[in-house]
């Protein structure tokens, strides 16, 4: 369930929708909602902060729920905390500033989103390390996962050798090589024209991503 159907909720609508999920959205705004009726499963004017009308919605029936409101922090924390209490096993909010953000996580909300400034921050991240681009985050965590191409220092040893773990805090979980993708041993040993599809916390990733673009600027 989305509740709040502005920019950022309709973009989770959707996007849900093309992965192949059950989507219910509401809003108590009716251009809103008619515009999405006939994207996702369900599209219902509701007001968020009405616990029976959330209910009637299917409330009670979602596995995950995204508290997409925009600007009104307390409609927000209502909806929030209804869903919560109406068992709704993970709960993600959208955070307008920090104290909102600490307000939510108190409540109990799974996972708190700054759309404006996660997406400013990612911008900036593409800028400093292009080859950040590359990557994608997991769903419900601070893990991400991309394909890179070696730098010259991993040509010729294995795995093992590279300590890919300790040195980049990276994990490699595919090796694809020509036509083939397998996933690699330890004692795997990397080719120039392999490419990696690795996992590291965002955190981390950084490290990765200067050695990376350090190596194509030799190369």
């Amino acid at each position: 369930m989305v509740v709040g159907l502005g920019r950022f909720g309709k973009a989770v609508c959707e996007r849900l929708t093309e992965l192949g999920e059950s989507v219910i959205g509401v809003d108590k705004v009716r251009a809103r909602v008619e515009e999405l009726s006939d994207v996702i499963d369900l599209a219902a004017q509701v007001d968020a902060t009405d616990e029976d009308a959330l209910v009637k919605a299917g409330a009670k029936e979602a596995d995950i729920a995204v508290v997409a409101i925009g600007e009104n922090i307390e409609a927000s924390i209502l909806a929030t905390t209804i869903l919560i209490g109406l068992g709704v096993p993970a709960v993600t909010a959208r955070a307008q500033n920090a104290i909102h953000a600490k307000v939510l996580a108190r409540i109990g909300a799974s996972r708190v989103y700054f759309p404006e400034r996660d997406l400013g921050h990612r911008v900036a991240e593409h800028i400093s390390h292009p080859v950040l681009a590359q990557f994608t985050e997991l769903p419900g965590s601070d893990f991400l996962v991309g394909e890179i191409t070696p730098t010259g220092e991993m040509v010729g040893k294995s795995l093992v050798e590279l300590e890919f773990r300790n040195r980049y805090n990276a994990v490699v979980l595919l090796v694809k090589r020509g036509e083939n993708s397998f996933l690699p041993r330890a004692d795997t040993v990397i080719e120039e024209t392999d490419s990696l599809v690795i996992a590291a916390l965002r955190q981390n990733i950084g490290q990765l991503a200067v050695k990376i673009d350090k190596s194509k600027e030799k190369g």
